[in-house]
C-alpha cells in the first residue's frame, strides 16, 4: 500500500497485522433445526439457527470467539409457540444473516456462502435472515444470481421454519475491529463468492474510473454520511481521462463489469472503495480518505484482495467527524499534493480547490449544524461557529509553528474510542458516565517520544508514542506522562483528570503520579508548555 496520510504510524500498524487464517471452516448439521427471522430484542438482534429446543446455534458474529454483539450481529435465539412454526420437510442450508447496507452486505454477508460455491452439485434451499437497514433489497438477488445461485433455491425467512435438517457452514470471515478487541480473520474460502461472481461477469472497456457519491448524497437528505467538496476531485480526475461514474445509478452487473475492466480507479473511502474486491491484480485503486482515522476494514480488504492501492488523506475536517455517519469536508491537502506530484508528475498550487472550497464550506457548516447541534437562532449560531473555527485554525497554526501538535485518544467501557483531541482539550464529555479504561498519545507528525502509564489497581507498564495503555474492563484511576530527554529540555507536559464527582484533579507534570483516590475518571486534559529560557 502506498501511504500519503497524516496518521502514517496507525495505518502501518494495521497493515502489519495479518488476518489470513489457515483454518478450514467447519460444517454442522442440525437435525430438526429451526430458522428464526431476526428480531430486535433490547437493542440487539436475535434469531438465526437454533435446535428444536430453541438453543442457539448460528446467526452472525463479528468476533471469532462468537462473544458479544455489535452492529447487525445475531448472537442469540428466542422461543416461539411451536404452533406458529412452519414445517419444511427438507434439508436446507443456512446462508447467513443479511445487512441491508450495500457496503456491509458486500463484505460481511457472504461469509457462509463458500459452502454453496464449493458444492455446485447440491440443490438444497438456502435460507437467509435479514437485519438492519431496511431488511431485504432486490440487489441481494442480483449478487446471488451472479454467484450462480438459482433464484428458486433462495428463501428469505419471515416466519419461524423448522426443517428436516439445517446445514450450517462456519463463517469464513470475522470483521477486523479495533486492535484491542480483535483483529478479525479470513480463510481462502471467504474469497469463493467473489471469484464466482467474476467468473460470470465480462470485464468492461473503460480503463480509468472515478467513482463519485455526489448524486447519492443528494438523494439522502440528512440521512447517512455526507462528503463535501467532492466536485473538486471529480473535475481533477475527469481532466486526466477518468470517467466519472455514480455506481448506484447502474445495474449491479454493469458496476462489477466496470471495476473488473479498469486499470485505474479513484474514489472516496467507504462503500465505494469496497469495490476493490472486484479489481484485477494489476489495477491501481486511489482511495481518498474522508477522515484522518486509520480503518481496519480497509486494511483487511487490501490484504484479502489483490490490487495496488494508493491511500491519500484529503480530509479537511475541522469539526467532529466520523467515517461511518460523519459530515466530512475534503479537499487539496499536503498529502494530496505529494501524491499528485508522485503519481501524475504535476505540481498542485495551494489554492487549486479554492473554486469549490468556499461554496462547499458553507454547505458543510450548514449541514453539520443541522445534523449535530441545534439552536433557536441558526443564522447567528452559524456566524458564531464560523468565527470560532477561523480562530481555532489560527490558534492551531500558531501552536504548531516550530513543533507538531500533541493529541490524545481515550477508550471507554463500551469498547469504543473517543475522537482524537488536541492539546488542552477535554478528551470526553464531562457529564458522561463512561469511565476511561485506556489512553494513547501521539503527535501530528514525528517529534519527540512521549511515555505514559495508567493506574488501575496498580501502575501499568510504561508504553510509548501511539501505543494504548490500559486494560479493557478496568477503570483508570491515575496517570503518569513524561517526554523523552530531548523533548523535556524544551517543554513541560502537564495533565489532569476529570472525576465522576464533577471535579478536576490538580495538575501533575513531567512524570509525576496523578492519583484520584480510586475515583473513576471520564475525561483527561493534557498540554505542552514551552520552558522559559
Amino acid at each position: 500500500m502506498n501511504l500519503y496520510v497524516q496518521d502514517r504510524r496507525a495505518w502501518q500498524e494495521l497493515l502489519s497485522r495479518k488476518r489470513f487464517s489457515e483454518r478450514v471452516p467447519a460444517v454442522r448439521v442440525v437435525k430438526r433445526g429451526i430458522v428464526l427471522p431476526a428480531r430486535k430484542l433490547d437493542d440487539v438482534w436475535a434469531g438465526g439457527v437454533c435446535d428444536k429446543n430453541f438453543k442457539f446455534v448460528a446467526g452472525y458474529s463479528r468476533r471469532e470467539d462468537l462473544s458479544g454483539g455489535g452492529f447487525a450481529c445475531v448472537c442469540s435465539s428466542y422461543a416461539v409457540d411451536k404452533k406458529n412454526i412452519t414445517r419444511l420437510d427438507e434439508d436446507v442450508i443456512f446462508g447467513g444473516s443479511l445487512i441491508g447496507h450495500f457496503g456491509h452486505f458486500m463484505l460481511e454477508c457472504w461469509t457462509r456462502l463458500w459452502y454453496v460455491i464449493e458444492h455446485p452439485e447440491r440443490r438444497e434451499k438456502i435460507l437467509f435472515i435479514t437485519t438492519t437497514h431496511g431488511g431485504y433489497h432486490e440487489w441481494f438477488d442480483d449478487f446471488f444470481r451472479l454467484m450462480g445461485i438459482a433464484e428458486d433455491r433462495i428463501l428469505y425467512v419471515k416466519e419461524p421454519v423448522q426443517c428436516r435438517s439445517v446445514i450450517v457452514p462456519e463463517q469464513a470471515h470475522y470483521v477486523p475491529e479495533h486492535l484491542r478487541y480483535g483483529l478479525g480473520s479470513f480463510t481462502k474460502e471467504f474469497l469463493l463468492p467473489y471469484q464466482a461472481i467474476k467468473a460470470h461477469v465480462k470485464p468492461g472497456k473503460v480503463k480509468r474510473l472515478y467513482l463519485t457519491q455526489t448524486e447519492f448524497n443528494k438523494s439522502k437528505g440528512l440521512k447517512g454520511s455526507h462528503c463535501f467538496n467532492e466536485e473538486y476531485f471529480e473535475e481533477f480526475f475527469a481532466a486526466r481521462g477518468f470517467e466519472v461514474v455514480s455506481p448506484e445509478l447502474l445495474p449491479i452487473e454493469e458496476q462489477i463489469s466496470l471495476i473488473m475492466g479498469a486499470d485505474e480507479i479513484a474514489a472516496t473511502m467507504g462503500t465505494l472503495t469496497h469495490w476493490a474486491t472486484f479489481c484485477k491484480p494489476t489495477a491501481n485503486f486511489i482511495m481518498l480518505t474522508r477522515t484522518h482515522a486509520a480503518l481496519p476494514f480497509q486494511t483487511f480488504i487490501n490484504e484479502a484482495f489483490d490490487f495496488n492501492c494508493y491511500l491519500v488523506d484529503v480530509s479537511k475536517n475541522f469539526l467532529y467527524a466520523e467515517q461511518t455517519l460523519g459530515v466530512c469536508m475534503i479537499g487539496s491537502t499536503r498529502h494530496w499534493k505529494k501524491f499528485v506530484a508522485d503519481y501524475f508528475g504535476e505540481r498542485i498550487e495551494e489554492d487549486d480547490d479554492a473554486l469549490y472550497f468556499d461554496a462547499a464550506l458553507n454547505k458543510y457548516l450548514n449541514f453539520w449544524c443541522r445534523r449535530y447541534p441545534s439552536a433557536d437562532r441558526l443564522e447567528l449560531w452559524l456566524y458564531s461557529l464560523k468565527s470560532l473555527c477561523n480562530r481555532v485554525m489560527t490558534l492551531e497554526q500558531s501552536l504548531t509553528k516550530g513543533r507538531p501538535l500533541l493529541r490524545y485518544q481515550t477508550y471507554t467501557g463500551q469498547n469504543s474510542s473517543s475522537a482524537w483531541k488536541s492539546e488542552n482539550q477535554p478528551s470526553d464529555d464531562l457529564d458522561g458516565q463512561l469511565s476511561i479504561q485506556g489512553i494513547r498519545l501521539d503527535f501530528t507528525k514525528p517529534f519527540h517520544d512521549v511515555y505514559y502509564s495508567v493506574h488501575c489497581g496498580g501502575w501499568s507498564k510504561e508504553v510509548s508514542t501511539a501505543q494504548i495503555s490500559g486494560t479493557p474492563g478496568k477503570s483508570i484511576t491515575g496517570l503518569k506522562i513524561r517526554l523523552d530527554e530531548g523533548g523535556a529540555k524544551d517543554f513541560d507536559i502537564s495533565y489532569r483528570a476529570h472525576q465522576f464527582d464533577g471535579t478536576w484533579s490538580p495538575w501533575a507534570k513531567n512524570g509525576e503520579e496523578l492519583l484520584t483516590s480510586d475515583l473513576k475518571i471520564n475525561a483527561v486534559q493534557i498540554k505542552l508548555e514551552a520552558k522559559q529560557k
